[in-house]
């Protein structure tokens, strides 16, 4: 699996989201799990069941702003 092929509004666990090499990043206020890859930031809903629902990718220069 690589980062093109999660799709938005599907379960991954978090060893999933990691091999792809997305990056676990911190964020205050914001009550998502926030990954990064390249230029991308991707936010996953954490689900009760130990999985992530990914929502939303947007580009990292928008995250920042």
């Amino acid at each position: 699996m690589n980062d093109s092929t999660l799709k938005v509004n599907k379960t991954y666990s978090k060893t999933q989201v990691e091999a792809v090499g997305l990056v676990p990043k911190k964020a205050e206020k914001i009550s998502s799990q926030i990954f990064i890859k390249n230029d991308k930031v991707y936010f996953f809903e954490d689900l009760k069941n130990n999985k992530l629902r990914l929502f939303s990718i947007i580009n990292e220069r928008s995250f920042f702003l």
